[in-house]
């Protein structure tokens, strides 16, 4: 790398790390993903004259965070009215007429957005000038549909902010900590490993990719970097740990966290890993056409911490569509609140859940949590 790229990549490094929310953000000071959701709902409501004359003087409570994300659901209604040729054409043909939505009761009367649609025409959803694309990323995810999403560059760094945060919720809060990303079995046009080491050296943290299959490579990793964090796909961490238990004792790496990702992991499978390396496996959720880390758990284990500025999540019932009280469990569908390149409106994740609307023991109590994740099988 000559000099002058050297310099142009350290003046971009800066730059985006002065925009990230997540690296002011102390573990200390309560669940660092909740302080960053009410970070990026303050700095919304500052930076929008809408809301700061809605909000003025108002405290950031559950009820008050509740209105902001109704407020925002309709901004991002009016934005794909006037932007995407596949809600223009979805709602013109619903006979639908957004002007009247001002409650939350009214989010039923809306079309919901399918997979198949997403995946039969994906530049359909497309809100901004081609140009304006960084990246775009394909997944088949659970459902073997394959969806193109877009990305601006605004939204990466979005992406990157919310991973740090998550990361420092699972408890990185060290420059000595070290995360070890393990994703030898994903195929997909993104890769995981490089968004996640991007994300570690914008939040000050160090990582470590091993690819390989072999537990002895991944240990001779872990002795060699002072590996304290390791995140992966669950199955690859489950035959991982299975390896492993005949080669190391508990603890004897010094391991704080494992994250799972991508994938359910069982309790069965979760006690196990645990038990192999001596310390608390955290499960994370996401999908690529929400922005890829959409979810994590605390050290408490008791559901999913969502990204709460990103995301209106609901819950239904997939056979009739008609909305779900929290605590009662359905498909889980989701509005995406920030996205400006393809945002989508009451999208069906086929993940079926339920929604925790109670104070975590972790002491978050704005945020909302989705319980455990099962498939729907239609049936």
């Amino acid at each position: 790398m000559s000099l002058q790229t050297k310099i142009k990549t350290s003046v971009r490094m800066n730059v985006a790390k002065r925009k990230l929310d997540s690296r002011k953000i102390k573990a200390q000071h309560g669940n660092p993903l909740e302080q960053w959701g009410l970070a990026k709902i303050r700095n919304d409501i500052k930076s929008n004259k809408v809301l700061s004359n809605h909000f003025s003087g108002v405290e950031l409570d559950r009820e008050a965070i509740k209105e902001y994300k109704l407020i925002k659901f309709r901004e991002v209604l009016g934005y794909v009215l006037e932007n995407s040729p596949y809600y223009q054409d979805l709602y013109a043909n619903a006979g639908i007429d957004v002007s009247t939505f001002r409650s939350y009761e009214d989010l039923e009367k809306l079309p919901l957005t399918e997979q198949e649609d997403l995946a039969n025409k994906p530049y359909h959803f497309l809100c901004v000038p081609r140009k304006d694309i960084i990246r775009e990323f394909t997944s088949s995810g659970t459902t073997n549909m394959l969806k193109r999403m877009a990305y601006t560059q605004d939204e990466l760094l979005e992406i990157v902010d919310s991973v740090i945060s998550g990361l420092k919720m699972a408890g990185m809060d060290s420059k000595d900590d070290v995360l070890q990303i393990m994703y030898p079995t994903i195929t997909a046009t993104w890769d995981p490993g490089l968004v996640l080491s991007k994300a570690c050296a914008l939040g000050g943290f160090n990582s470590v990719i091993e690819d390989s299959l072999d537990a002895r490579e991944q240990i001779r990793t872990m002795k060699e970097s002072g590996t304290t964090f390791i995140i992966g796909t669950s199955s690859f961490l489950y035959n991982l740990s299975m390896q492993a238990h005949e080669l190391i004792e508990p603890g004897e790496l010094g391991i704080k966290r494992i994250i799972c990702s991508s994938e359910p992991l069982t309790e069965t499978m979760r006690e196990m890993i645990e038990s192999v390396w001596g310390c608390k496996t955290l499960r994370q959720w996401g999908m690529t056409e929400l922005g890829l880390a959409n979810a994590i758990e605390c050290e408490h284990q008791d559901g999913f911490h969502l990204n709460n500025p990103d995301f209106l999540v609901e819950v239904i019932d997939p056979k009739t569509g008609k909305v779900l009280p929290a605590g009662e469990k359905g498909e889980l569908v989701v509005t995406t609140l920030r996205r400006k390149c393809m945002p989508l409106i009451r999208y069906r994740t086929r993940d079926i859940t339920s929604i925790i609307d109670e104070t975590c023991m972790c002491g978050a109590c704005l945020d909302q949590r989705i319980g455990d994740i099962e498939r729907w099988t239609g049936e």
